[in-house]
C-alpha cells in the first residue's frame, strides 16, 4: 500500500513539476532571455476580434505591420514607419509586451485604424 501512495505522490510531484516549466516557459517567451530578445519580428499587441479571428501589432526591424489573421489567412492591413526616435525607444523595452502607452501616436493611429474597420464593417452589414 505505501508503494502505491509513494508512486502516486511522486507522480502528481512530476506532474507539478512540469506543468510549473511549461507554465514559465509560456511567461518567458516574450522575455528577454535565451537571446530572444535578439529577434528582428516581436509581437506588441494582440487584439482578439472573433473567436478565430485577431490583429496583431508587429515589430519588424525599423516598421510596424498591422496583421489581420483569421483561420484561412493572414492580411496585412497597415504598415508604419518608425521614427528615429521610437526605434531607439523600441530597442530597450523591446521585450516587453504593452510597451506603448496609450498617448503615443502609433497607438492613436491604431485606434483611429481599428475604428474605420469597426464602422467599414456595421456599415456594409447595415446595406
Amino acid at each position: 500500500m505505501t508503494n502505491w501512495l509513494s508512486f502516486t505522490f511522486s507522480f502528481a510531484v512530476v506532474l507539478a513539476l512540469l506543468g510549473a516549466l511549461l507554465f514559465m516557459l509560456k511567461k518567458m517567451q516574450n522575455a528577454n532571455l535565451l537571446g530572444l530578445g535578439q529577434r528582428r519580428i516581436r509581437v506588441l499587441e494582440t487584439l482578439a476580434t472573433g473567436p478565430r479571428q485577431k490583429i496583431i501589432l508587429l515589430r519588424v526591424n525599423n516598421q510596424e505591420v498591422l496583421v489581420g489573421v483569421t483561420v484561412q489567412s493572414m492580411n496585412t492591413l497597415a504598415t508604419f514607419d518608425l521614427s528615429e526616435e521610437e526605434a531607439g525607444h523600441g530597442s530597450a523595452t523591446a521585450g516587453t509586451e504593452g510597451a506603448m502607452t496609450p498617448s503615443s501616436p502609433l497607438a492613436q493611429r491604431f485606434a483611429e485604424l481599428l475604428k474605420s474597420v469597426t464602422n467599414g464593417g456595421a456599415n456594409k452589414n447595415g446595406q
